[in-house]
């Protein structure tokens, strides 16, 4: 007896953030992801890697800025130009999922689309990342569900979406599949403190399968001003005229985020959640990294030379050859790079994009 044909998988890394949050070392010219902030490698050279570990180089699209196309060229030589879908303007990732999956839809109809949300995460367990991937796009293959992948909480953060599930759905290869119940964007520290204590709350990571076709489907029922745009800019693609279009049209998307604008709006039962603990961290604040990573005895992270006293719970970091001294401070970030010097409380973290957009208009 013959058996079915997989349907072929595509890997769309997001990767256009601003970065304004962890200035000195990221702006708006060069964002963090590209930046090798903890090592010799960008966030975004280590999510390739990453994912080349499961998944061929011509299945990978990158989507970002089309300002940022230099740094795609440059650190991902190995995938196809042809695979980066580069947004003419800055409009929030409502835009920017809703262009990519109609470029894949276009190109790849039947296939499944897996879907990493930002490319300046940490995953120190990858093949555990890998495998819970691959099951969902399997699950999304043969359903029609978004299926996600997400953590348990580490700590109860105020700056990630937080998952309710419910009942367990199936398992696959193992892995127990819940019901998504609902979706909490950016809580505040007491219903953080709260989930954090209840099991049934993961934290959203941005990672998902699903049909491009189904997505699209959400975009029209769900989103329909969205859908709109892209109706004019589809019939385009692998046209001589694609580029005028996407200038013309792509700027009148909302500006607003898909959890907003579209996820958040979706009925019951239309996804899944398959729980990974595959020691995965956020950086998109000082505070997300500070967490993140392990700290020393009295509590501290220090990247670069430094020499602390009497210094507890902080986040010290130094691009420089001079040595950064601390003494007597506690939950602090001080970041030194050529660009600048930040001292700020770790609780002040957000408060970076504000100062970051300060020091631009003087």
């Amino acid at each position: 007896m013959a058996t079915a044909s997989k349907p072929p998988v595509k890997v769309l890394v997001m990767c256009g953030g601003k970065g304004t949050r962890m200035w000195p070392i990221s702006n708006l010219g060069h964002p963090k992801q590209f930046e090798a902030i903890l090592g010799q490698k960008s966030m975004f050279r280590e999510t390739i890697d990453r994912v080349l570990k499961g998944f061929a180089a011509p299945d990978i699209y990158i989507a970002t800025s089309a300002d940022y196309a230099r740094f795609l060229q440059e650190q991902a030589p190995e995938i196809p130009p042809a695979n980066f879908i580069l947004e003419p303007a800055m409009r929030d990732n409502l835009g920017a999922i809703g262009l990519a999956t109609a470029v894949i839809h276009h190109h790849h109809p039947e296939a499944v689309m897996i879907i990493l949300w930002g490319a300046d995460h940490l995953v120190k367990k990858e093949t555990e990342f890998i495998a819970a991937l691959k099951a969902a796009a399997e699950l999304a293959a043969n359903h029609d569900y978004i299926v996600h992948v997400d953590t348990p909480p580490a700590y109860p953060s105020v700056h990630n979406g937080w998952i309710k599930i419910g009942r367990q759905i199936k398992t696959i290869h193992g892995r127990p599949v819940y019901e998504f119940v609902k979706q909490v964007e950016k809580p505040s520290m007491a219903l953080a403190q709260k989930f954090f204590k209840d099991k049934s709350y993961l934290i959203h990571v941005g990672y998902m399968a699903t049909k491009p076709a189904l997505l699209l489907k959400y975009y029209r029922l769900y989103a329909p001003e969205a859908y709109s745009i892209l109706a004019r800019i589809e019939p385009a693609i692998s046209q001589p005229d694609f580029q005028s279009v996407l200038a013309r049209e792509y700027p009148q998307f909302p500006q607003q985020s898909v959890d907003y604008g579209l996820f958040e709006k979706l009925p019951p039962r239309s996804q899944w959640e398959l729980p990974t603990n595959m020691g995965w961290t956020d950086v998109g604040t000082w505070e997300l990294l500070y967490h993140g990573l392990p700290q020393d005895a009295q509590g501290n992270v220090v990247i670069g030379s430094a020499q602390l006293m009497e210094t507890n719970r902080s986040l010290i970091i130094s691009q420089q050859s001079q040595p950064v001294g601390i003494i007597g401070l506690n939950e602090v970030i001080v970041v030194q790079t050529p660009a600048g010097l930040l001292v700020c409380a770790l609780s002040h973290a957000p408060q970076v994009k504000d100062l970051y957009h300060q020091l631009q208009s003087d």
